[in-house]
């Protein structure tokens, strides 16, 4: 057994959710990331918390320290341990089933520890006053520590804490999914539905892996440097071009932006894979591999250098035609989409879907991406990125990527949970998520745009003051239906069934993975 199925075994609530089928000789590819994800469910309920005391924390006038505590904690919990950790589960086990490679050995146990330890280090420093944006505005962390607002010892804590965070993201985990997808010796036994690198839903996994470890070296050398020297192993002065503001945000917004394009190059790769299984004409075939591919493609390309788009509020900084190349790009990645629209829309149109919760789910993940990128278009114009980069318009842009990527992920998972659990979710319960959960989603980010279109600046603990406090109602209303979808989202895995006890009536549940 290994040790990840023992922790899932060992851990209440844990063991009913996602205990993993050792019966059917897959644990090697199900016991890591079954213990990624559940792990992950766990930061979202503290992320999904922390978002909706928010607006109650405004209204009731508890204090801006407690504001910029659940912000940052928010954000923190939002975005890697749970968007990220989501992504790196169900892709090694949707890799290793598609490659016949185990999921097992180092790599896997370091991308969990480094992950959650990180993130848990961080969320105490945290706790203790280190409340910074997502957008790390270098040398705001040591500013701090000069104003008192938080302590060297808690400076130190954090940046060990991002430290752990990024060498899981930027080295363990790319290196482990290069590692499944070209190393080593395939396993019949573990094969589930055998895929090469010409399938867009491995060609996806594969680019999103070079960009994070490419593009986020930069970030991990200076990252090193400055947390080597903030322990004291060398001295501050000799890693001062790392700490160069102008240095350290290239570096920052190098990595960051191309995080987000990593994360939807192997999303829409789940989403081209995962339509394919449910074509109402049992035929497994997009509409046109090739056009599936250019679009990943596309994005690739355009993806690299539109990160430039964000410096134009950081003149002098960068060359004002590097930041109208990035709006450029910007616009070129909705090439890519447009295209992965096309392919999605003339799939369904010519082999007909086999409609499930789960299925509808990712449709409705892509739907809420899709709004993202209409966002992240407007604000990537360099006119428009001066009146609306400090704006809510901003929250709103980095909030809807984040859901998006997530629920298309937790549509995927109703197509590989059978397979890791042995166990079936229930369709009634899937549908009354999604529904719920878009209708949220899609108002609170639409709220948010609103109020940045208006005004209302992010990362502002008095609403009220500017009489913004309307669109924080509404953004705690959409909010509060959010977190009622999540709620039926964690009881349909706790009332799910095991596949034996639906045998008398299968067509009461999807079929499960293959």
């Amino acid at each position: 057994m290994l040790s990840a199925t023992k922790i899932l075994r060992r851990t209440p609530v844990f063991n009913r959710m996602f205990a993993v089928d050792e019966s059917d000789g897959l644990e090697e590819i199900n016991s890591w990331p079954a213990l990624m994800i559940v792990t992950s469910f766990v930061w979202l309920a503290v992320a999904g918390l922390l978002g909706v005391a928010m607006p109650l924390i405004q209204r009731m006038d508890l204090g801006t320290d407690l504001y910029y505590m659940a912000l940052t904690a928010h954000g923190a919990a939002l975005a890697f341990p749970f968007v990220f950790q989501i992504m790196v589960g169900i892709s090694l086990h949707r890799a290793g089933g598609c490659v016949g490679k185990p999921v097992s050995g180092l790599l896997p146990a370091l991308i969990y520890l480094c992950m959650n330890v990180g993130a848990a280090l961080l969320t105490v420093a945290i706790l203790l006053g280190f409340s910074v944006s997502l957008v790390m505005m270098y040398p705001l962390p040591v500013v701090g520590v000069g104003n008192g607002q938080w302590s060297y010892g808690t400076l130190v804590l954090a940046f060990t804490g991002i430290g752990l965070v990024l060498f899981s993201m930027i080295v363990f985990y790319p290196v482990q999914m290069l590692k499944i997808m070209f190393f080593g010796q395939k396993r019949p036994d573990l094969i589930l539905d055998e895929r090469s690198i010409n399938d867009p839903g491995m060609l996806g996994m594969a680019l999103a892996a070079l960009v994070l470890l490419i593009m986020g070296t930069p970030l991990l050398i200076i990252a090193t440097y400055v947390l080597v020297a903030l322990y004291g192993i060398i001295p501050l002065g000799a890693v001062a071009w790392a700490t160069e503001p102008v240095v350290f945000q290239f570096a920052f917004f190098t990595f960051a932006h191309n995080l987000m394009e990593a994360m939807a190059l192997m999303v829409i790769s789940g989403v081209y894979a995962t339509l394919m299984l449910y074509l109402a004409d049992g035929t497994r075939q997009l509409y046109s591999n090739r056009l599936a591919n250019l679009s990943l493609w596309i994005l690739l390309l355009t993806s690299f250098s539109s990160f430039f788009h964000h410096f134009i509020t950081l003149f002098p900084n960068l060359p004002a035609t590097l930041a109208y190349h990035g709006n450029i790009m910007s616009w070129g990645t909705g090439i890519g989409a447009a295209l992965s629209i096309f392919t999605i829309l003339a799939t369904a149109w010519k082999h007909g879907l086999r409609m499930s919760a789960g299925l509808m789910t990712v449709l409705m993940g892509f739907v809420i991406y899709i709004l993202d990128g209409a966002s992240a278009v407007v604000t990537s114009n360099v006119a428009w990125s001066f009146q609306l980069h400090g704006t809510m318009w901003q929250s709103g842009h980095t909030m809807t990527v984040l859901i998006g990527v997530s629920v298309m992920w937790m549509g995927v998972i109703y197509h590989h949970y059978p397979v890791m659990t042995g166990r079936m979710l229930d369709e009634k319960l899937g549908y009354w998520f999604i529904s719920l959960f878009t209708v949220g989603a899609v108002g609170a980010a639409l709220v948010m745009l609103a109020g940045g279109a208006a005004g209302m600046p992010r990362r502002f603990a008095d609403w009220a003051q500017g009489g913004w406090m309307v669109y924080g109602d509404l953004i705690q209303l959409f909010g509060l239906l959010m977190a009622v979808g999540l709620v039926l989202y964690a009881v349909n895995f706790m009332k799910s069934r095991q596949i034996d006890a639906l045998s008398e009536s299968p067509a009461t549940a999807p079929e499960p993975a293959e």
